[in-house]
């Protein structure tokens, strides 16, 4: 009975502990970052999970398949509530699910003999694979193949599962040949090459979630240039001038590293971005208070503009509908 206590104890730390660290405070990351938290909390607890079996069946003991039980569940469970950050909804309410059908796991894996704990552990599994599914194919993210191969990949998992706890259901799980070699190293294999490739996905769903936010970032950019570009080569000449816009780009990547340089300007992003680039040049390259007013936020003046062509032909006068 002390055993029994003191190994659901551990159980139940392992998954608190866990969910502790992914969970964060209110105010905390932003969703992506909090996305990549559960991300590598899933592979973290997956990988665990092989570790502690591997080392169970090689005389490791009862504890470490208890905790290979807990961490096998609690992977997957980490992912879904990964998946529902991505839905916009907070990570606290999925947090608390996936630490009761964790719990619920270790608690009886930890207090009923075997093989009762490999079915309940089956099915946990599978109810776990199949809510990632479910809300990988509800969540809004951008782009959907890496979270359609998520969906897939967990469902597939989640299939998986329920069939192979039925073969050891029909078969009997105490069969020799059921578990050396149906069940135990294709499981190993299945789950690592599962979670690699669900790691893989969110991996590339970061990045390309990343290059998606930069591009609407510089597409929201603000241009500016020397305004008016006669008076300022009259005043300072050519070469005064080609080294303010020279100045002025190299003004505006100290405080935006995306800034792009355009034609006798930059492209930025930044709050109040025509004071805020006068303030930089002014402190940082010298620039007296003449020069700092030649800067604008609208199209350079010296910027050949085409003529409006019009037609000399008189307009044709449609003749009233009758």
């Amino acid at each position: 009975m002390a055993l029994s206590v003191t190994l659901l104890a551990i159980s139940i730390a392992v998954v608190a502990s866990v969910l502790l660290v992914a969970i964060p405070h209110l105010g905390g990351p932003s969703t992506m970052r909090l996305f990549l938290r559960f991300t590598l909390a899933f592979l973290v607890c997956a990988v665990s999970a092989c570790v502690l079996y591997v080392i169970s069946r090689a005389g490791g003991g009862v504890v470490f398949q208890i905790v290979g039980d807990t961490a096998m569940v609690l992977a997957p469970s980490l992912l879904f509530v990964g998946l529902c950050v991505l839905t916009e909804r907070r990570a606290l309410e999925p947090g608390v699910l996936a630490f009761a059908l964790t719990v619920a796991v270790a608690v009886v894996s930890t207090t009923v003999p075997q093989p009762t704990p490999l079915a309940v552990k089956g099915v946990a599994v599978a109810v776990a694979c199949t809510a990632c599914a479910w809300a990988a194919l509800r969540a809004p993210a951008e782009p959907t193949r890496p979270l359609l191969v998520i969906a897939i990949v967990s469902a597939g998992y989640a299939v998986y599962s329920i069939v192979r706890m039925l073969i050891g259901v029909g078969a009997g799980w105490d069969s020799a040949t059921v578990l050396a070699g149906f069940f135990f190293v294709p499981a190993m294999i299945t789950g690592v090459v599962a979670a690699a490739v669900v790691t893989a996905c969110a991996g590339w769903l970061i990045v390309a979630r990343a290059r998606l936010d930069a591009a609407r970032r510089r597409s929201a950019g603000t241009l500016v240039v020397v305004g008016d570009w006669r008076l300022a080569t009259a005043a300072y000449g050519q070469e005064r001038v080609r080294m303010l816009v020279v100045q002025l780009q190299a003004a505006a990547r100290d405080l935006d590293p995306n800034a792009v340089g355009v034609p006798r300007g930059v492209e930025v992003v930044l709050p109040s971005p025509v004071a805020t680039l006068g303030a930089r040049v002014r402190d940082a390259y010298g620039w007296n208070p003449d020069e700092v007013a030649l800067l604008s936020d609208a199209v350079p003046t010296g910027t050949v503009r085409l003529p409006i062509l019009r037609s000399s032909r008189p307009p044709r006068v449609r003749p009233p509908r009758t």
